[in-house]
């Protein structure tokens, strides 16, 4: 794997896309542990919006496979902020279902920043899980809180078409444009 410029990731605002198993958390995550490295992990909050993918489900669906949690490395002082999410897409039946679902995992991820401290650094896993019943504009307040901010998110073809599906990319497309303002975008 090629070496990360973290200097690159500081004081700066930064979102990675991709398609399905293009890297995005794992990417993220590096950036993660290379900050815990430098000793700041006291001064970053992550607020991962993985869902929890039942094993198998994504195979069953004709996935190949799905992102990760961004647990940090223990003993770093990392201020984590996860929840119970559902996989809309892969755990529902029908779009009406996978509504709901979304709906309640914007619930929760608003409690999740309720919850944040303030912190100079935010790392965020899987945005677009919010921007399926939720919308940039309620997210972006929370990156402009803090200094530095790494997010993920979807950005591909893989997943279909639906309401879910344009709510996303409608969101994502605002978002995309809030970083290219504020920070840079990395496209995997």
């Amino acid at each position: 794997m090629p070496e990360l410029h973290l200097d690159g990731y500081i004081d700066r605002k930064t979102l990675i896309l991709g398609d399905v198993n293009t890297g995005k958390t794992t990417l993220t995550r590096r950036v993660l542990e290379a900050l815990c490295r430098r000793g700041l992990g006291g001064r970053i909050a992550v607020v991962d919006m993985a869902p929890e993918i039942p094993k198998g489900l994504a195979e069953g669906k004709g996935i190949p496979g799905v992102g990760g949690k961004l647990t940090p490395p223990g003993g770093q002082g990392v201020l984590y902020l996860g929840g119970r999410l559902e996989p809309p897409r892969l755990g529902s039946k029908n779009e009406a279902e996978a509504l709901k679902k979304a709906c309640e995992n914007r619930r929760i991820i608003d409690g999740l920043f309720r919850e944040l401290q303030p912190r100079e650094i935010l790392l965020v896993n899987d945005a677009s899980i919010y921007l399926q019943a939720g919308s940039a504009e309620d997210l972006i307040p929370w990156f402009e809180r803090a200094d530095t901010v790494v997010a993920n998110g979807y950005w591909g073809h893989s997943l279909g078409e639906g309401v879910l599906t344009e709510r996303e990319k409608v969101g994502m497309e605002k978002l995309k444009a809030y970083f290219e303002r504020r920070g840079r975008v990395l496209i995997l």
